[in-house]
């Protein structure tokens, strides 16, 4: 049988590879697909199963909580925090106000309009994402003072390190899963995190190390800027900075868009910093096409999965309440509700209420977390595409040799 000129179709059994003859029947027709290797990206959907995962959750609440508390301290210790972003519009109505001073005259804000580009792909995501996107902004930016950036810096760090300890054991059991293997326990996969976090935090300092090096010739530039002259002299020589610039964004970007490829690969491959850098810089930047893609199949997906955990939470505190309410009778859970309203809005209230409202609080950080857990459930699962973009490995490989301890 032959469909297009100079090639043919065999239908001979005995021709067909081993993996496809089972889907084949000696009439030629298909009567199997498989769709892993149809749809590989459908990865992405079981990836988001295993993020509903007990284990999984319960990583990821106990990493939304450290990074809420390594935060608080540092708010208490009066580490500076993300600065506002001010767009360019905004600063503008500012300077024209009659007698109004920027918000970096009046310092409580630090005008950032050569990142507006942030600012609007920030706007549309969640509060936390945003937020995170401008604080990783604020070492970077120009205007932001040494204090500024050492305090992101600071509070980077902590979530860094925080994260690559419990997301590297997400990916860890998420890994393991996909590829059909005994998935570890929740203590096993914090083992393991606990075990292997250096080197995913590494394969973040070291290009953040990288980038200091490759930034000190600006730097020194940057001296001679301090006079006229010198700003003259920049102004002659700037394309070579510029040309510079290109190999610091290359690499400002492939950590930023990249870490979490970083964390998936420490928890599927099991190998070092150096070797997490790599591969991660090299499925993004072959591949760039093919992660956009990916992303917006996740974001396609955590759509409903995200509905489906808030549909429950809400679901578990109102049927709470509402059993309570049989018994309390309308008058008094009318009370208590207009109490729960006002804790939430930072009111007080009696122990009773407070209570309450604090056990509420802990169901909706469930959910929080459960955002966290699907991130770096996907963030596994696009590794793992990548790599089979890239690399041709299959998407079931797992190196699965344990480390002492891990078993269970």
């Amino acid at each position: 049988m032959s469909g297009i000129p100079g090639t043919s179709i065999s239908t001979d059994p005995s021709n067909i590879p081993t993996a496809g003859r089972d889907a084949i029947q000696g009439d030629g027709i298909i009567h199997e697909i498989q769709w892993s290797d149809a749809l590989p990206w459908w990865l992405l959907f079981r990836a988001a199963g295993a993020a509903f995962s007990s284990a999984v959750i319960l990583l990821a609440a106990l990493g939304a909580l450290s990074v809420w508390g390594g935060w608080s301290i540092a708010d208490r210790l009066g580490i500076p925090a993300a600065v506002e972003v001010v767009e360019p519009a905004d600063l503008a109505s500012q300077d024209a106000s009659p007698g109004g001073e920027s918000q970096a005259q009046s310092g409580s804000g630090l005008p950032l309009p050569n990142l507006a580009p942030i600012v609007a792909f920030a706007r549309p995501l969640p509060q936390p994402a945003a937020d995170l996107l401008r604080l990783v902004a604020v070492p970077f930016n120009p205007a932001a003072g040494l204090g500024q950036m050492l305090g992101a810096l600071a509070r980077i760090g902590w979530f860094v390190a925080v994260w690559s300890i419990f997301g590297t054991a997400i990916a860890r059991h998420v890994a393991l899963k996909l590829a059909d293997e005994e998935v570890p326990g929740f203590t096993s996969a914090l083992w393991y995190g606990s075990q292997k976090w250096l080197s995913a935090f590494n394969s973040v300092a070291f290009v953040l190390l990288g980038i200091v090096a490759l930034s000190l010739p600006g730097a020194a530039l940057g001296l001679l800027m301090r006079t006229d002259v010198g700003l003259a002299i920049a102004g002659v020589v700037w394309p070579l900075v510029l040309v510079g610039a290109i190999v610091l964004a290359i690499l400002a970007i492939g950590v930023v868009a990249g870490w979490p490829l970083m964390v998936g690969g420490v928890g599927v491959e099991r190998g070092d910093s150096f070797q997490a850098i790599s591969t991660a810089f090299s499925y993004l930047y072959q591949r760039p096409l093919h992660y956009i893609f990916y992303l917006l199949v996740a974001l396609a997906v955590a759509l409903p999965a995200l509905a489906a955990a808030e549909l429950f939470a809400t679901a578990t505190t109102n049927l709470a309440l509402w059993a309570t309410s049989l018994g309390m009778g309308h008058a008094r859970t009318a009370e208590v509700l207009a109490g729960l309203e006002s804790v939430r809005h930072g009111g007080g209230g009696s122990f009773g209420i407070t209570a309450l409202g604090f056990w509420s609080r802990v169901v909706g950080a469930i959910v929080g977390s459960f955002g966290w857990g699907y991130f770096w459930a996907i963030a596994t699962a696009a590794y793992l595409l990548l790599r089979r973009d890239v690399d041709g490995t299959e998407l079931d490989e797992v190196v699965v040799e344990e480390l002492p301890g891990e078993a269970g």
